[in-house]
């Protein structure tokens, strides 16, 4: 099952405020700054705006339209209660963004009633929790779910039986399928393939010698075949990395170093798994085993260990100093957020972005500790280094 949230932020400020519900809303910005439509409800959408259009424009085309900057904070609560009613329904949820998500029933099938009866509890439970609607897509694998979501909005409902995919398939135009881009269009048209149907009848080989290894994922999902399983992925409310030093220390370099190097790895994990975070904490634990836990709020939310690092080394400058030696430090993050759908949309901090790209792509390659920032060699004089990254202490809480 492929569940799609409709108009999503506007619907989410319609469900927020009954004064907007029935009425043109568009999320993006005021209507007099520079910027374009991020959503617009289906009132605004029946008006003629679209996604993508500049404010002003939509402003001369609905002066009624209520316009809205939006609040990141309501959509991301908004999505962590349907995150809570889609877990009642099966414990394999993999949410690709704030407000879509693939749902795989096949272990709990017995559980449940029919399809289409599921799909419309799921439909009903969310209206009542959130005022807000969402279309379903239900069949054999992602692609197909995902296509009869889209079919059918607002709040549509399209079950695809076993055995069917082809026919469901066939009548829909080319770019309905995933990965049939512009360029695969164009090329698609001037060979007159216009239907997903001319296209799975299309022998596998050409569409190789046209889009090379695309080509055959082309051709298998024309066909209905989609081998990609649901992997579970739910939003974590924390992600926190933490050790204990093998002998108490007193030495600011080693516990910064160490605390840059648990930013390192948290950094690292928010990217791997796409996502961002907004409130940065620090655990301080002394001898005498009182402990300091001071969290703040990052500026905007970010994936960058280098930011997260810097936010942690304020927070220690407002710590109180203490003459105990240190024996355990930690670092966490929290108000945790899809990477793919940050409101804040156009951020330039692009930059960085490909810093941290790089980077990953060189661990990726060569292991943990192929690059590190070099504060964090002060460890190395008391830690062994292996390829995963430094043999601390308590090693099971640094993974």
């Amino acid at each position: 099952m492929h569940i799609d949230a409709d108009a999503f932020f506007a619907s989410v400020e319609q469900g927020f405020n009954p004064l907007l519900r029935n009425k043109a809303v568009v999320v993006g910005g005021s209507e007099h700054q520079r910027g374009v439509v991020h959503t617009a409800s289906y009132e605004a959408r029946a008006r003629g705006i679209k996604t993508g259009m500049p404010l002003v424009q939509a402003k001369r085309i609905c002066p009624e339209a209520v316009f809205l900057k939006g609040n990141y904070q309501h959509y991301q609560a908004t999505s962590l209660v349907m995150q809570d009613i889609y877990l009642n329904y099966t414990p394999q949820v993999e949410f690709t963004s704030l407000d879509d998500a693939y749902l795989d029933f096949s272990g709990t099938l017995h559980l449940h009633p029919p399809p289409l009866e599921i799909a419309r509890r799921i439909q009903q439970a969310v209206a009542e929790a959130l005022h807000i609607g969402v279309s379903l897509g239900i069949g054999g694998n992602k692609v197909i779910a995902r296509i009869a979501s889209g079919l059918k909005k607002p709040r549509g409902i399209i079950y695809v039986p076993p055995g069917t995919e082809k026919e469901f398939l066939a009548p829909l135009p080319i770019d309905e399928l995933p990965g049939v881009g512009r360029t695969a269009r164009e090329k698609l048209l001037e060979l007159g393939i216009f239907t997903v149907g001319q296209l799975a009848a299309l022998p596998k080989v050409v569409l190789i010698q046209l889009f090379g290894v695309n080509g055959q994922k082309m051709w298998e999902l024309a066909n209905g075949i989609d081998h990609r399983e649901v992997q579970q992925r739910i939003l974590p409310k924390q992600i926190s990395r933490e050790t204990t030093f093998e002998e108490d220390t007193t030495d600011q370099s080693v516990v910064l170093a160490c605390l840059q190097y648990l930013s390192e790895r948290i950094g690292g994990k928010l990217r791997q798994q796409e996502l961002l975070c907004r409130r940065v904490g620090v655990k301080i634990r002394y001898s005498d085993f009182t402990q300091h836990n001071v969290s703040q709020a990052l500026p905007q939310a970010t994936d960058s260990a280098a930011e997260i690092f810097s936010e942690v080394e304020n927070i220690l400058s407002r710590l109180p100093f203490r003459r105990l030696r240190i024996r355990h430090v930690g670092v966490w993050v929290t108000h945790i957020e899809w990477r793919n759908l940050q409101l804040q949309l156009f951020n330039e901090e692009k930059k960085m972005e490909l810093l941290d790209a790089a980077i990953d792509e060189i661990r990726e390659k060569f292991g943990f500790m192929a690059i590190l920032p070099a504060d964090t060699l002060e460890l190395h004089k008391k830690y062994r280094l292996e390829k995963n990254g430094y043999v601390l202490h308590s090693p099971a809480l640094t993974r």
